[in-house]
This record gives C-alpha cells, structure tokens and sequence, in this order.
C-alpha cells in the first residue's frame, strides 16, 4: 500500500516540477509600465517617513530591472489654512522627496518638482487631506 502513495507522491512531483519549468519559459507582463506612487506627510510637515522610505525602497525594486525615463514629482499640500502657505509646503514636499529619490539612485534622472496647493478640485469640491507627494515613474519608451 505505501508503495503506491510512494509512486503516486513521485508522480504528483514530476508534475509540479515540469510545471514549474513549463511556467518559466511564459512571457512576464511588462513589469515596466509608468508606475505611480503616492508618499504620505503628517500635517504641517514636509519630513519624509519611515512608511515613505519603505515605498520608495520598494519602487525602486519594482523599477530596478526597467529602463526609467522621467521620474516627476507633485507636491500637495491640503485645502484648508492659507493658501500661500499651502503652496511652500508643497513645493518642500517636493523637493524633500526629491532629495530622498536622490538616495534611492534616482539622481540620474531628470526629476520634475512642483507645488500645488490644494484649494479645490476642477469640479470645485475641497479635498481637506492632500497631505502627499504623488511620484510617478514613466519608463523611458513613454
């Protein structure tokens, strides 16, 4: 009886073992799409985070075996408080997370930064909580 659950555990074997083999040969999807990430600050602050490191680490890991093109970067600020002051912690948004893809070996790159505060939306609606950086990498193809 258990030479039989011994050849039935053998075959079982083969086949997840030529499967494997079968699956490496299939095309991946192109991994090297525009990707977009967004860092997030506390309020008031244009300090990058631990958690904002940890999603640039992994950007870059995502991003390591893609040709990169253009790496732009929008700092936001929210709606509420004054707008011009809304508007300088957006651009030391920016710049901080500029700085920081800098350390990630991204210095390479042309790096667009700009402040926007966040007042309203094209449709007039007041977004209170943009307290981010959106990052997005555009593959050098774009």
């Amino acid at each position: 009886m258990w030479k039989h659950g011994l050849v039935a555990a053998a075959v079982i074997s083969a086949l997840v073992l030529g499967g494997c083999a079968t699956r490496s040969r299939v095309a991946p999807t192109n991994l090297c799409e525009d990707l977009k990430v967004s860092i997030y600050f506390d309020d008031g602050s244009a300090r990058i985070t631990r958690d904002a490191r940890q999603v640039l680490a992994e950007a870059k890991e995502m991003r390591k075996s893609c040709a990169l093109g253009v790496v732009e970067v929008l700092g936001l600020a929210d709606a509420v408080g004054d707008p011009q002051a809304n508007l300088i912690l957006s651009g030391q948004r920016a710049r901080a997370v500029t700085q920081a893809l800098g350390g990630f070996g991204f210095g390479n790159v042309r790096i667009a930064a700009a402040g926007a505060a966040g007042a309203e939306t094209a449709a007039g609606e007041l977004r209170p909580l943009r307290r981010r950086a959106d990052v997005v990498f555009k593959s050098s193809s774009q």
